[in-house]
């Protein structure tokens, strides 16, 4: 029992900060009850009755605290209230009793700031120290003559009582400082081991992301080498073609697969696998399809782009929209190949939209056929983008896609 009552269990603590502040308040509210219980029965014994009583009242509001603490768990609530009955009680002891000394009054008043600071915390701490520099201030401006005769003129009870006095309060001053370093030193032990463990798991985890990041770069390298072959199956393919409308066919979806191509081999190259560099990736892109066609002419390219990088899910359908707007550009947009511009906005536009503008210096002709393939493709592709699409084609053509970029899951 009595090791239940000096070491109790509380399993209601919510953290280690409020567990430590639980344990100190208990331990100290059982000290001052011992304590103050022993300085009552000296005080009946050596003192007066007034002071005695007040020490006595002291005494059972720690009592009802520590019990209080002892089956609820809580010491907040109940060290406020205990606190604040103790600092009254210093103060009346201070003003109404008279004819005693008062010297230990102010180790009384340290000891209620200090447990105000290490259970309650700094502002309930500045509170009481202010609140105790101000009563000790006033006594001593009226009173400090009349104390200092009582002083020299002790009567032999009046002594043995104050070193009875000062004895208990020089030790609970010291339980106070050495409950303090205490917690503090199981504090760093629990901090250290808590570092420990934080820094095992992290390093486990560091292990981790760094096997993923090789798994997605394998993934990536593997999906663009794939998407290559295919590409070379669809070249291999349409050399047995003999027809120029089913070879220009071939050669679209062999530019479409490039393009999804070279989104994972820019994603592979990246030290961010979820993201796309989007303007170094339009820039190749577009030069990539420009080369490829081999129109025969000079085709400038215009590329603006504030967006730095986009996720996987929105960045191929817009590749997949741009192959499509750039290769109908070369086919079928310039007839006096003079001039020729194909320009590529791509903005923030509105918060957290995009804004992708593409035009050229020509007029389109056969995609603005309802019903042509690449047309259906590019509205097909805004769709799935959840964007809209504004097309306009004279004096130039000009394509305005505006969408919210799609996070990857």
């Amino acid at each position: 029992m009595l090791k239940r009552i000096f070491f109790p269990r509380f399993f209601n603590e919510t953290n280690f900060e409020d567990e430590t502040k639980l344990m100190l308040a208990y331990r100290l509210s059982l000290f001052l009850s011992i304590v103050i219980g022993i300085l009552s029965i000296v005080l009946f014994i050596y003192s007066s009755t007034t002071t005695a009583f007040i020490t006595l009242l002291s005494f059972f509001t720690v009592l009802v605290t520590t019990i209080y603490i002892f089956k609820t768990g809580k010491f907040r609530l109940p060290t406020i209230i205990f606190s604040i009955i103790g600092a009254f009680c210093c103060v009346i002891s201070l003003f109404l009793v008279q004819n005693q000394p008062h010297f230990m009054n102010g180790f009384w008043m340290v000891i209620n700031i200090l447990l105000a600071f290490i259970v309650l915390g700094a502002r309930w701490g500045l509170l009481f120290t202010l609140f105790h520099a101000t009563a000790q201030s006033i006594y001593f401006y009226y009173f400090l003559d009349q104390q200092m005769e009582i002083m020299r003129n002790l009567t032999h009870e009046q002594l043995v009582a104050t070193v009875i006095n000062c004895l208990l309060c020089f030790s609970i001053i010291g339980y106070l400082g050495w409950e303090n370093i205490r917690t503090n030193e199981v504090g760093r032990k629990k901090l250290n081991e808590a570092q420990d463990v934080l820094q095992v798991q992290y390093n486990i985890i560091s292990k981790q992301n760094e096997e993923k990041t090789v798994m997605l770069k394998e993934i990536h390298h593997r999906v663009k080498n794939n998407l290559q072959i295919i590409t070379s199956l669809l070249r291999l393919q349409s050399r047995e073609l003999e027809n120029p409308e089913a070879i220009a066919k071939f050669k679209d979806a062999t530019h479409r697969v490039i393009a999804m191509s070279m989104i994972h081999e820019k994603m592979y190259q990246s030290d961010h696998l979820s993201t796309l560099h989007l303007r170094e990736y339009l820039h190749d892109l577009s030069s990539d399809l420009v080369s490829s066609y081999q129109s025969g002419y000079p085709v400038s390219l215009k590329i603006e782009c504030d967006i730095d990088s986009i996720g996987l899910r929105s960045v191929v359908p817009i590749a997949l929209i741009l192959n499509e707007l750039i290769s109908n550009s070369l086919k079928y947009a310039f007839d006096d190949y003079e001039n020729c511009l194909i320009s590529i906005s791509f903005m923030h536009h509105q918060g957290k939209k995009c804004k992708l503008i593409y035009r050229d210096s020509g007029t389109w002709k056969a995609p603005s056929r309802q019903g042509s393939f690449g047309l259906d493709l590019i509205e097909s592709l805004t769709d799935q983008l959840e964007g809209t699409m504004e097309l306009k084609t004279y004096p130039e053509t000009i394509f305005d896609i505006t969408f919210s970029p799609q996070e990857d899951q």
